[in-house]
């Protein structure tokens, strides 16, 4: 399918720069990111689901994980707090 956009200049000179960047052609280039944005709906409109790399990152985002720059040796930290779990007793 051939579709024609008219773009202003700088929009368009932005794209040829990063289809040159990956070294692809800027036909190339914007199929691939039009395909993404379709990609990234399924049917009806409905979000795609993200993938791991994609779901650690916005969990990095939200503070939800590495919030604890206080703690640089995670192993160690695991160790205190497994030893002092094992060390309390029921009751």
């Amino acid at each position: 399918m051939s579709i024609v956009v008219n773009l202003p200049a700088e929009v368009e000179k932005a794209i040829a720069a990063e289809a040159a960047k990956a070294g692809i052609t800027v036909s190339d280039y914007v199929a691939g990111r039009l395909a993404e944005g379709t990609a990234a709906t399924g049917s009806h409109g409905s979000k795609r689901r993200l993938t791991g790399t994609e779901l650690v990152q916005r969990w990095k985002e939200l503070g939800l994980i590495c919030y604890r720059t206080d703690i640089t040796d995670p192993e160690a930290h695991s160790r205190r707090l497994r030893e002092a779990a094992q060390r309390r007793t029921a009751g």
